[in-house]
């Protein structure tokens, strides 16, 4: 069995041609074989149901009923993870990173998005991050994710921006946990909808990349254009709108 995890090509993340800069796992809850354990079900939540009542609103969903390959990636990827202790998973990681950066010598290229699927499906899972990200400070990484009670692992990462995905299920306790860390600059919520509550209170910014005003290329994605998500900001990360696409 491998000992780093496949890395995927996102159209979206990349900040060149074939950057191999973020990986996914199982998405959907643990008990159907999932990695996030805080998704949320119901009118507006990530595993809310649309196209008739048959189709999860999780864009893997749709991709994964597409594209059987990317699944197999998925399953290969938390096979890899799953039942492993602290230290076994922070070598896989460490290994992954270390890949990363081999194929990528320059490193203005040194920037590395968690989970385009799936999340923290463990506390020992976002340790084994948080150990890995501390020994790469001159790469930069971010996430969103909805397994909060995470947070406490990563105050010291300074070089992650850590995001809480935020939705109309999960608000009110989000918002309880995000005020035990908004002093630091490198969190912040990002919201899934397109009606995002208290402007005035929370600045949402929406995404340009779903608000169509920012195009992925063949050349880089969306992201390495705007990086607001990722390092563009002077003080504080913003927070951030996923408008439903």
């Amino acid at each position: 069995m491998s000992n780093t995890l496949i890395l995927s090509d996102n159209s979206k993340t990349k900040f060149r041609k074939s950057h191999y800069n973020t990986f996914g796992l199982n998405y959907g809850l643990p008990k159907n074989g999932g990695t996030c354990p805080g998704a949320t079900l119901g009118a507006g939540g990530c595993l809310d149901v649309r196209d008739g009542h048959k189709r999860e609103t999780c864009y893997m969903a749709k991709v994964t009923s597409i594209y059987k390959a990317v699944g197999n990636v998925l399953q290969s990827n938390t096979d890899l993870l799953k039942n492993k202790s602290v230290e076994e998973m922070t070598d896989i990681l460490t290994n992954t990173i270390n890949q990363f950066i081999k194929k990528n010598p320059d490193k203005k290229n040194w920037f590395f998005r968690l989970h385009y699927s799936g999340d923290f499906f463990s506390e020992d899972y976002a340790r084994a991050w948080a150990a890995t990200i501390s020994k790469f400070p001159e790469v930069r990484f971010w996430v969103y994710t909805r397994s909060h009670e995470c947070a406490k692992y990563f105050t010291e990462t300074r070089n992650l921006t850590f995001y809480f995905s935020v939705d109309p299920v999960n608000y009110k306790k989000a918002i309880e946990v995000y005020g035990k860390y908004k002093k630091y600059p490198h969190y912040a919520m990002a919201w899934m909808g397109n009606n995002a509550p208290d402007q005035e209170t929370h600045r949402w910014v929406t995404c340009p990349e779903t608000s169509g005003k920012l195009r992925n290329t063949p050349d880089n994605g969306a992201c390495a254009r705007c990086r607001l998500c990722v390092d563009n900001y002077v003080y504080k990360v913003k927070n951030i709108r996923f408008e439903i696409h």
